[in-house]
C-alpha cells in the first residue's frame, strides 16, 4: 500500500518527457521525478509523484535504490503570499 498524504498524488508514469514539459502540465504542485537522461542538452524524465507541500516529497527511499530525483515545479497559476521576513 502506498502512503497518501494531504496532497500527495503518486503518478508513478511510463512516459518520459523533458523536465520543462512536466513543470508545464503540472504548474502548481511540487513535482518529484525520476531523471533518466539529458537529450539534446535537456534533462528528460518520469514523474514520480506530485505534492502541494514540498514536505511531502520528502523522505521518500528512492535514494536507497539507486533512483536520481529531481524535485521540481513550474510557475504557479494563482498569486502567492509575499514574503515578509
Amino acid at each position: 500500500m502506498q502512503e497518501q498524504t494531504p496532497t500527495l498524488r503518486v503518478v508513478n508514469a511510463e512516459e518520459i518527457k523533458p523536465i520543462e514539459v512536466w513543470e508545464r502540465l503540472y504548474p502548481d504542485p511540487r513535482c518529484l521525478l525520476n531523471l533518466l537522461a539529458k537529450m539534446n542538452g535537456k534533462y528528460e524524465g518520469k514523474l514520480i509523484a506530485t505534492a502541494v507541500d514540498p514536505m511531502e516529497l520528502v523522505g521518500r527511499s528512492y535514494d536507497e535504490r539507486g533512483i536520481v530525483t529531481l524535485e521540481t515545479r513550474g510557475e504557479y497559476t494563482e498569486p502567492q503570499p509575499a514574503f515578509v521576513g
